[in-house]
């Protein structure tokens, strides 16, 4: 679809309709600027299966050096070539391994003046560099992505024709198998490539990858895999300066954190954005006084940093890493506005830092969102899948925890009670769905607990994705007693309505109870909804002094 006619605003269009004659009677008589539109949304394919035989006025507008078509091939699409001047083709897809034959059919010239993209889905490497050397040919190809056989192959001959490519801007190169070799000198003179993005879906070692990069010195946004247990010669390695990459991702690395420190160093650039996966299980990962050094010196001007890692708890049974944690509450990281997060899978801990984004309990009212420091150093977080409740000892060795997030598709209360009582500093809880269990067959020691966890939780802001029965939001009302902010996902409008007036009665039962704030999601929340609640609330007199308000789909309820 045509980018600029996309942009049409609405009153472009409407000055375009208001000068059709409305007493046209036939199709055939509207102006050819309606049908360009109409072209401009339909595949290539079916433009000329509904337009090209009409008539030969139809068939003089499809021709029309004006017209520009995206052709894709599908795996389903036929095997009989769309007929347009090859001037007229915007970009070429072909998204199936089954059109080998189909591109053997494109002779690709200087002809193809207007075309700016290619994809090759599932393509052999013999054709495609057969095909590279035709490519060389186009005046304005700018984007290329290859997918090739799921086969060993090497890729140093395919690299090789693609920097020959002078127009090319961007390159994604996806070959998944892992026996993929690149083996290419170091580029001695000045290669003259317009590549900024380099997106390689494919594993290569770092001293395979600078060669790449010798090649690329223009590069602005570069992502790659790994390939792991690869080593790399640090000595053999010069520096290569890279003046405008600004983007760097790298997947899948088992780089120890020196190595990784090393490498950034051998690459002279200006990155704002670094996106890191390691698999190394390297503790100096979790340091933040080295990522705090390190970004100083060698990534000032760095705006926005990723990272995830893995640890395997029995391989680190000693070593406490969680204790780490707090340490991101410094104000380098809460200046940068970077979270430091954890999330538990059984006995996998997976961590990660990443820009601090919105979250759910960051509410002061509906529409003012708590904008403080404050909110930055509770860094925290807790994902928790296991139904193993005492994987969350473990937590216990982060120091203080402030928000719990369980994603467990049920969990029991006497788990949730025994979780609460091993973090005495929790503010908010996130359940994705609650089970009450019998107080008569709990155990002495869990029916000790619950008056203690009653009596001593901190949280103030409770989140149930999904209501069994309106008992679990009783439940969590009387166990959270310092609860100030309610929010629950109802399915629908009947759930909304029936449910809001037993919670209201629920929280006007309590003594002294501080809740002020509710939220209710609900799908395809209307205006018509909040009208409904608000004569509700007014006509039993559950609230004075409130607001209902619709912020997309979630309905707030807020009173003093």
């Amino acid at each position: 679809m045509n980018k600029d006619k996309q942009k049409l605003n609405y009153n472009q269009s409407l000055e375009k309709r208001n000068r059709i004659d409305h007493s046209i009677s036939s199709i055939e008589n509207l102006p050819n600027e309606l049908f360009n539109e109409i072209f401009d949304y339909l595949g290539a394919c079916h433009m000329h299966q509904v337009f090209s035989n009409l008539n030969y006025r139809f068939q003089r507008l499809i021709k029309s050096s004006s017209l520009l078509f995206k052709i894709t091939f599908r795996r389903s699409t036929s095997e009989q070539m769309i007929r347009v001047n090859n001037n007229q083709i915007l970009s070429i897809h072909f998204l199936s391994s089954k059109h080998t034959k189909m591109i053997s059919l494109f002779n690709f010239d200087s002809s193809f003046i207007r075309l700016e993209s290619l994809i090759f889905h599932s393509i052999k490497p013999d054709i495609l560099i057969s095909l590279l050397s035709k490519l060389i040919h186009l005046p304005r190809l700018f984007s290329l992505t290859i997918n090739i056989d799921n086969i060993s192959a090497d890729l140093t001959d395919i690299y090789r024709s693609i920097f020959d490519l002078p127009k090319l801007k961007y390159i994604r190169f996806f070959a998944m198998e892992p026996e993929v070799s690149v083996s290419m000198p170091l580029c001695i003179h000045k290669q003259i490539n317009n590549i900024k993005y380099l997106i390689m879906n494919h594993s290569i070692t770092l001293n395979n990858l600078f060669s790449i990069l010798s090649y690329t010195t223009q590069i602005e946004h570069l992502s790659f895999t790994h390939k792991r247990s690869s080593t790399f010669n640090v000595g053999f390695m010069s520096p290569i300066i890279l003046p405008n990459l600004t983007y760097l991702a790298i997947y899948e690395t088992d780089l120890k954190f020196g190595v990784f420190e090393i490498f950034i160093t051998k690459i002279h650039s200006k990155l704002k954005v670094l996106s890191l996966e390691s698999q190394a299980e390297d503790m100096n990962y979790l340091n933040a006084d080295r990522w705090e050094k390190f970004i100083l010196k060698y990534l000032s001007q760095l705006e926005k940093l990723y990272f995830t890692c893995e640890f395997r708890e029995h391989r680190h049974r000693n070593k406490r890493h969680m204790s780490t944690s707090n340490s991101f509450n410094s104000s380098f990281w809460i200046e940068r506005q970077w979270i430091f997060e954890t999330e538990i899978h059984l006995d996998i801990f997976i961590y990660s830092i990443h820009p601090y984004k919105k979250r759910w309990f960051e509410y002061d009212s509906q529409y003012n969102m708590i904008n403080s420091s404050k909110f930055m150093q509770i860094v925290f977080t807790i994902i928790c899948y296991t139904d193993e409740w005492y994987y969350l000892r473990r937590i216990l060795t982060a120091g203080e925890v402030y928000h719990l997030k369980i994603n467990n598709d049920e969990i029991f209360s006497t788990e949730l009670i025994r979780m609460l009582s091993l973090l005495p500093y929790l503010d908010s809880l996130q359940l994705s769905s609650l089970r009450l269990s019998n107080l008569t067959t709990m155990i002495n020691e869990e029916r000790k607990l619950l008056p203690t966890v009653t009596c001593q939780n901190q949280i103030t802001k409770v989140y149930l994705r999904k209501m069994n029965q309106i008992e679990d939001i009783y439940f969590l009302i009387d166990q959270c007693p310092r609860m100030t902010y309610l929010k629950v996902d109802f399915s629908n409008h009947m759930d909304i309505e029936d449910n809001i007036p037993k919670i209201l009665m629920k929280i006007n039962t309590k003594y002294n109870h501080h809740i002020r704030l509710l939220c209710f999601r609900v799908v395809v929340a209307d205006e018509k909804l909040v009208e409904n609640l608000k004569r509700m609330i007014h006509f039993e007199k559950f609230l004075f002094d409130y607001k209902v308000k619709r912020v997309f789909d979630d309905i707030y309820i807020e009173w003093k």
